[in-house]
């Protein structure tokens, strides 16, 4: 059974009026004719489309924006059933990846974080600007910015909050504090430790909270993982490895499905951490290339795998991590991007490539964010277009961090009560 007209007619104007005639011309053609034959005639001829899932199925994935398949969804249940499966949300996102929203920047002269926001379509402009991406009125200590999966955690001397600027009514919370010592040894104090978040889980607000905590022992380094249930932080899994100081570079660590990654100076020598949640087990890996920290940066795809993006000379490297069911682990040279060509598409000069550095990168390796010369570009891969998006000033003094801000993926669907259309 399809939906109802009643309901039909809370569809989003881009699925009822501009979706539906681009895909079937015979019906926008037999528009006119519909009209003169009456609305029961209208209605039958939309009917025969959306009462069909195939059809709808299609139809849903032309949507642009993750917004407008949560307005469709409210139509009814089977709308609902078909935006929300996980095959649908999986082909969804490779047709319309998250849009980059804005970034923070933030800089040794300048605190809070600011945020700059970039041009979108009418859309996506009316989320922005329903959000609230101020940080001036949070706390009146000062606070450390971290960005984890779409949500900022602000850690101060006495708390940790997590915020979505995009939802900040909906995704707020207020993380218990983190014991500085081991739960196996008291002797051991965590030399640092670093919040991590990602969808799914037992939280109220649909999230998991994760902390890597690490510190040295004997001429051992341990890491700690911790997960928080029920408002506690429980030991998640546990690896202790007889190299004797690792330096992670936090905040910088990315979380995946099962693996956790970051890069670390291990013996003067820079090494790709993986560290499995499922085997305890940590792996120290050889980069693709000599390089130094600032020329390149880890990146999580959309499986969750991982890519390093590295500048060499005027070319962009993106090496693929893969690893084999034994645990070997190997590099793939994904792509190779003549930065020299982006420069002379968007009429930018070649010499800002001179002594760049890599500040960021998100949306599946889609963008990059590079800065010389007090200059913050913003490289976009896919369509080989480059814009300046921002400059340091002389109060500012220099650049420490950009923070990419994306569209919250995936979207939140509502909940039907039982007293909606079954549908």
């Amino acid at each position: 059974m399809g939906c109802n007209m009643s309901r039909l007619a809370k569809a989003p104007i881009s699925v009822v009026r501009i979706i539906l005639p681009s895909i079937f011309p015979r019906i926008a053609e037999n528009k006119s004719r519909a009209e003169t034959e009456g609305k029961g005639a209208s209605s039958m001829a939309i009917s025969a489309v959306l009462d069909n899932d195939d059809l709808l199925y299609e139809i849903l994935l032309r949507l642009a924006f993750p917004t407008s398949l949560v307005r469709a969804a409210l139509v009814c249940k089977r709308w609902l059933a078909l935006a929300s499966a996980p095959a649908f949300l999986r082909r969804f996102r490779d047709l319309h990846p998250p849009s980059l929203l804005g970034f923070y920047v933030e800089t040794e002269g300048t605190y809070p974080p600011k945020f700059v926001p970039l041009p979108q379509p009418p859309e996506l402009a009316a989320v922005i600007s329903r959000a609230s991406f101020d940080l001036d009125s949070l706390s009146r200590d000062k606070f450390d910015v971290e960005y984890c999966n779409s949500l900022l955690i602000l850690h101060t001397a006495h708390k940790t909050r997590v915020r979505c600027s995009l939802y900040p009514a909906r995704y707020t919370a207020v993380l218990p504090t983190f014991r500085g010592t081991s739960i196996h040894d008291d002797s051991l104090t965590y030399h640092e430790h670093e919040i991590l978040a990602k969808a799914g889980g037992g939280a109220g607000d649909g999230l998991s909270y994760f902390c890597l905590a690490m510190g040295y022992k004997e001429q051992h380094t341990v890491m700690d993982v911790y997960v928080l249930q029920d408002g506690v932080w429980a030991i998640h899994s546990s690896v202790v490895t007889q190299v004797p100081k690792i330096e992670l570079q936090l905040p910088r660590t990315l979380l995946g499905d099962t693996k956790i990654y970051n890069s670390a100076s291990v013996n003067d020598r820079h090494k790709l951490v993986v560290l499995d949640l499922v085997s305890s087990s940590l792996s120290l890996l050889d980069l693709p290339e000599e390089m130094l920290p600032l020329s390149f940066e880890l990146s999580l795809t959309d499986d969750s795998h991982l890519h390093l993006i590295h500048v060499k000379g005027s070319q962009l490297h993106i090496w693929l991590h893969q690893m084999d069911g034994n645990g070997l682990s190997s590099w793939f040279l994904e792509g190779t991007i003549c930065l020299h060509e982006i420069c002379a598409n968007s009429m930018l000069p070649n010499c800002i490539l001179k002594d760049a550095n890599v500040e960021a990168v998100g949306g599946n390796s889609r963008f990059v964010f590079m800065e010389a010369d007090d200059v913050l570009y913003l490289f976009d891969i896919k369509n080989k277009a480059a814009k300046k998006v921002y400059e340091i000033t002389p109060e500012a003094k220099s650049l420490d961090c950009v923070i990419p801000i994306m569209m919250v993926w995936p979207p939140k669907f509502p909940v039907m009560m039982e007293r909606c259309d079954p549908k």
